[in-house]
């Protein structure tokens, strides 16, 4: 559920185009960075495009990537703005993918209705609807690694604000979705007015506000500054806009700045008190997580890092370290004998609080908390001023400890790569596939579909991950996967546009770029498949047999995957028709399903009959499509990993060529000839299956379509064997019965 736009260009010298970005940044008065890898301008704050650099022999291809929903359509306006005057002044054509389509028609009201408002009433929607299944917190288009606000039931966490789901619903009925973009996203309207300014400060008070003194470091006086900054410039561009009074005067005076005059504004009226770093937050240590006040800043030392508050009084330092140890060997450390305070279970895992008595200076005080965990030790050194403040603080600390626990199908995991190692990938399939869909996870899909990638089945691969896309937007193993599938169903263009995008995810993925290399050098992913000798004369001599001698054969130049051959059989006086049979078809082992494995249809060759005058020789289209269509037919199972048998049929769309009408095909046993020809045993004790190719018109596939193969042949019945182009149509003018709404 993501907006945005991605580009792509090139360009003679990385540097050149950086110092273009810097023009371009400095008239639009944003920030940008550069590494040798990447540039970031920042248009606002959370508003980002990246631009990533890929070398090439000749130069380097430029991919950019900007999302757009979290902030409102005037973020994607102001974006697309800056890469039209980047464009301006490049020598490189730029190709931009837009979601909105903003780009191409630059209709603003368009583009923040059908998607942002779309979105955003989808997001409210999704909200609601996991509120009445689970009334717990959870957050949306929230950096979960940063740390998890304090729980409250039935809210949601976002970069804007604490929410609850059924308040949004309420006013959006009440109010229109309008009025709830102006508020929930950053910057809604085309211009930096007084909103924006406004809801930048609302988001940074939410979630990066410390509500501590200036002095205390510069994170601090940076972000109060910032928050100050904004909401002055929305109260100076309007002031009958709604201003967060009390955390602005609060600010003001750690800041020790003289605020302006709020008296007349009207006051921001909020559920909950703005600011997530107002309570206790919960940060995560490998697969415990542990809570602390918001107000504490990070740092590190030496070998420890942790969180500390600063104060003056009363202060606080928390020091952490965690290490990974097998079950069996994690144990307490008990070597100095310290002071046992408490020990306690907590989800998942199990502490002790030891005291350690005084520290280094005369007023500190430190207790140690030492957490079990699964496969994990963690340790905590908690100092405070005096002992009876750390008592009570690491008596509250431990209370807060929980750990998350491998999931249920982690041994499976463990079993799947084992199998994987194994090259048992039908065991991984069998596996995942008891497991009902409803229960799988992502990553589980993920690996079923690898299998089938791994088994050659890699349609069913496609089918998999088709069902996690949405999941998997920036997972560069998915288009990698997606890719791997493509490419091995020799679909080049649509391989090289996933190992693309999967490269994009992922710059340093080696094989992604050798994949991209192949798709546009053409290189095809087959070794051949050929017959073996025994098999090809188990051939010859059948065709021979039931089909007659052939003296010419149409040998293909380019084989890329499969070497297909047509046998030409001339006309004789019993059969006054060519008979052209394909040979190399049934090389490969089409996908059968399953549940007709035991009549052996994995193996095909295809044949068709051509009227005695034909010229097989003929390079006109109206002479060459049969020939064409054979080729097509006999490498359509390999590349959409499929299969052909009796009664399938294949449109061309459209006539096959200007002198007919004809326009699709429909497969049949062999017609003239003895028992016997339909199948070749070949010396293995395999078999090799020979379908009759039977030109149809529209409204005859239309028909077998609604009616079934068996029907359409029984109309069918006085239709000579051999193509007539212009032979009577026997279901002229069906059309196919409508579908009820």
């Amino acid at each position: 559920m993501s907006i945005g736009f991605r580009l792509t260009t090139k360009c003679k010298n990385v540097s050149s185009f950086q110092k273009l970005l810097d023009v371009v940044a400095a008239r639009h008065e944003v920030s940008v960075s550069h590494t040798e890898d990447y540039s970031e301008l920042s248009v606002c704050r959370l508003g980002n495009i990246f631009f990533n650099y890929e070398p090439t022999e000749d130069e380097t291809v430029i991919i950019g990537d900007c999302q757009t929903n979290l902030l409102g359509a005037g973020f994607h306006k102001a974006a697309i703005d800056i890469v039209d005057e980047v464009m301006e002044l490049r020598d490189f054509p730029f190709e931009v993918e837009d979601d909105t389509e903003y780009y191409e028609h630059r209709d603003f009201e368009r583009m923040r209705s059908e998607h942002f408002y779309h979105w955003l009433n989808a997001i409210v929607e999704l909200c609601q609807e996991r509120m009445s299944k689970d009334g717990s917190m959870y957050a949306i288009c929230w950096d979960c690694h940063k740390y998890m606000p304090q729980e409250v039931e039935g809210t949601v966490v976002s970069p804007f604000g604490r929410i609850r789901p059924e308040h949004f619903v309420e006013r959006i009925k009440t109010e229109g979705i309008e009025a709830l973009a102006n508020e929930f996203l950053m910057w809604n309207n085309k211009e930096r007015d007084a909103l924006f300014y406004r809801n930048t400060a609302l988001s940074a008070l939410w979630e990066d506000c410390y509500f501590m003194p200036s002095a205390r470091s510069d994170e601090d006086e940076e972000i109060n500054s910032f928050i100050i900054k904004n909401l002055e410039t929305a109260a100076g561009m309007d002031a009958s806009l709604p201003f967060p009074k009390e955390d602005y005067l609060q600010l003001c005076r750690l800041a020790e700045k003289e605020p302006i005059d709020v008296s007349a504004l009207p006051d921001y009226v909020c559920e909950f008190s703005i600011g997530y770093r107002k309570g206790w937050v919960t940060y995560t240590l490998g697969n415990l997580k542990f809570s602390l006040p918001g107000n504490y800043l990070y740092f590190e030392e030496d070998d420890f890092r942790g969180y500390y508050d600063g104060e003056n009084e009363d202060w606080h330092i928390v020091r952490l370290l965690a290490c990974s140890v097998p079950d069996d060997e994690v144990s307490y450390m008990e070597e100095d004998a310290p002071v046992l305070v408490k020990e306690k279970n907590f989800k998942n895992g199990k502490c002790r609080l030891y005291n350690l008595g005084r520290g280094k200076d005369s007023d500190e005080y430190v207790f140690q908390c030492q957490a079990i965990t699964e496969h994990q030790f963690s340790l905590f050194t908690i100092s405070c001023k005096g002992k009876n403040e750390a008592t009570v603080f690491s008596a509250e600390f431990i209370e807060h400890l929980e750990a998350t626990k491998m999931s249920n199908h982690d041994e499976l995991f463990k079993k799947i790569e084992q199998w994987n190692e194994e090259d048992e990938e039908q065991k991984i399939i069998d596996a995942i596939l008891e497991i009902p869909e409803g229960e799988r996870e992502t990553e589980l899909t993920g690996l079923l579909a690898r299998a089938y990638n791994n088994l050659g089945s890699f349609q069913e691969a496609l089918n998999c991950l088709s069902t996690i896309e949405e999941e998997c937007k920036e997972d560069a193993l998915w288009f990698y996967r997606v890719g791997y599938a493509h490419y091995y169903l020799n679909q080049l263009d649509k391989a090289q546009e996933a190992f693309e995008r999967s490269l994009e995810l992922d710059p340093d993925d080696e094989d992604a770029k050798e994949y991209i290399e192949n798709c546009k050098n053409g290189v095809s992913p087959y070794r051949m498949e050929l017959y073996e000798e025994e098999e090809k004369d188990a051939l010859n001599a059948h065709l021979e047999k039931f089909f007659g001698h052939s003296d010419h054969v149409f040998h293909e130049i380019v084989s890329p995957d499969i070497h297909v051959d047509i046998y030409i059989i001339e006309p004789t006086a019993e059969k006054n028709y060519y008979t052209l049979v394909t040979l190399g078809m049934g090389a490969h082992w089409m996908n059968v399903p399953y549940e007709l494995a035991e009549y052996k249809l994995e193996r095909a060759e295809l044949l068709i009959y051509l009227p005695a005058d034909w010229d097989i020789q003929g390079d006109d289209e109206k002479y060459y499509w049969p020939l064409r269509w054979l080729k097509i037919l006999a490498r359509l199972p390999l590349e959409q990993d499929t299969w052909l048998g009796w009664g399938h049929t294949v449109p061309n769309g459209g006539p096959f060529a200007e002198n007919t009408l004809l326009s699709g095909v429909l497969l049949i046993n062999p017609e003239d000839v003895e028992d016997g020809a339909a199948v070749c045993q070949l010396p293995s004790g395999e078999e090799v299956n020979f379908y009759q190719v039977i030109p149809l018109y529209e409204e005859e596939m239309n028909f077998k379509i609604a009616k079934g193969a068996e029907a359409l042949l029984g109309k069918m019945g006085g239709v000579n064997a051999m193509v007539d182009i212009n032979r009577a149509n026997v279901c002229a003018g069906f059309k196919l019965p409508k579908r009820r709404r």
